[in-house]
């Protein structure tokens, strides 16, 4: 090959070696400056921002209360005897005096009859016996008569005075057989009201039990009755250590869902004398309004009850917080260092108390004016960057 040639074609590599330098230096230095653009920019988290806020708060326990009527009975027949006809259903409401249970009380009629009879008895021989003492009366003044006129002799006058004494024993005797026989009606009057059970207030009847032609043994269970008024008792157990905060017209707060979805305020009536000597509790009884029967005894309420003074806390919102196994935080929003316009979201560990409401008692960790992240914070991290929007419902306002 000739000389020549070869200078040639290394000229041509040489140049192509160059211009191919020359582009992928201006290739990369594109690239560098395309990533350092990039590494430049960082977006910025849309976030909702409040302050941190002070509202009096006074602790509260939450307690279960049981309901109660104010009058509650289980009947019972104080006689044994077969039931003759059931006169109220389950469930129903009795009126004060209302027949519930009839028993058989055949022989206790008879009875009741034969004293009134020897009432009647007595009665008529205690009649016979004046018109004798009045005969006999007569007899001893005709014989006294005579007797100072000389025409009859003392002894006469004495037996006279004799018969007239012993009618009015008689008289006496009948007056007492009429009381006897009395107290016998009286008797037999009062056990046959015991064969009659019923309502001894206005109450709503349980379920029934017991059916005509069923003997029932002295002292059997008849019906549960459970006064229907228009308030009720609710009672609930204190712990000791919080008996000072409650008194007689004390108002504590009641939630269930028969009261409605907002706390109902109750007030106390009484408290129990003593301390269970197992749970250390007390027993405390309030009244609650219930004219439209939404309690039933037996039923459980959640009640609040306060336990100190209310005090100043800081509360926050409840989308503010972010719970986490190791601990409970929220975002302070804080201005951003490198951009006097920008914020950044700083990460702050609180110790929190009870919820009121929408918000959070925060026991620890922040102060009163502190702004934090609400709506948006599940998207932080700390030191990120924040941009704050307006909460949507204030936008709409605006």
């Amino acid at each position: 090959m000739k000389t020549s040639t070869i200078a040639a074609s290394i000229a041509v590599f040489v140049v192509l070696g160059a211009i191919g330098g020359y582009l992928a230096f201006f290739k990369i230095r594109d690239i560098k400056r395309a990533q350092a653009n990039q590494m430049s920019f960082e977006p910025s988290e849309a976030i909702s921002a409040v302050d941190a806020r002070t509202m009096d708060w006074n602790p509260t326990a939450d307690l279960v209360g049981t309901v109660f009527a104010l009058r509650s009975v289980q009947l019972r027949n104080e006689v044994p005897a077969r039931v003759a006809a059931v006169k109220f259903e389950s469930g129903s409401i009795v009126e004060p005096g209302a027949v519930l249970i009839e028993l058989d009380a055949t022989t206790e009629k008879a009875d009741l009859l034969a004293a009134e009879s020897a009432i009647k008895v007595a009665q008529a021989s205690l009649d016979a016996g004046r018109v004798r003492v009045k005969l006999a009366e007569t007899e001893v003044k005709r014989v006294t008569q005579a007797a100072s006129d000389m025409a009859a002799t003392p002894i006469e006058v004495e037996r006279r005075q004799s018969e007239l004494d012993l009618m009015k024993a008689e008289i006496a005797r009948w007056e007492a057989e009429i009381e006897q026989a009395k107290a016998r009606v009286e008797q037999s009057q009062a056990r046959l009201d015991k064969f009659t059970i019923r309502a001894p207030f206005r109450a709503r009847a349980g379920i029934r039990t017991i059916h005509e032609g069923q003997f029932l043994p002295e002292g059997a269970d008849v019906v549960r009755l459970e006064e229907v008024s228009d308030r009720i008792y609710l009672d609930f157990a204190i712990p000791q250590e919080y008996l000072s905060r409650v008194a007689v017209g004390t108002a504590v707060m009641a939630k269930s869902d028969v009261l409605g979805p907002d706390p109902e305020r109750i007030e106390v009536v009484a408290i129990d004398a003593t301390v269970n000597n197992a749970t250390r509790n007390v027993r405390v009884r309030a009244v609650v309004d219930n004219d439209q029967e939404r309690l039933r005894p037996g039923m459980f309420i959640q009640i609040r009850v306060p336990v100190s003074e209310p005090e100043p806390y800081v509360v926050v919102p409840s989308t503010a917080i972010r719970r986490t196994s190791f601990g409970d935080q929220v975002f302070l929003v804080v201005p951003d260092p490198n951009d006097p316009k920008g914020f950044r979201a700083k990460q702050t560990f609180v110790k929190l108390g009870a919820s009121v409401g929408d918000d959070v008692i925060v026991l620890e960790g922040l102060k009163s004016g502190d702004k934090i992240a609400a709506l948006g914070s599940f998207k932080l991290r700390d030191g990120a960057k924040v941009s704050i929007v307006p909460p949507a419902g204030a936008a709409a306002s605006h």
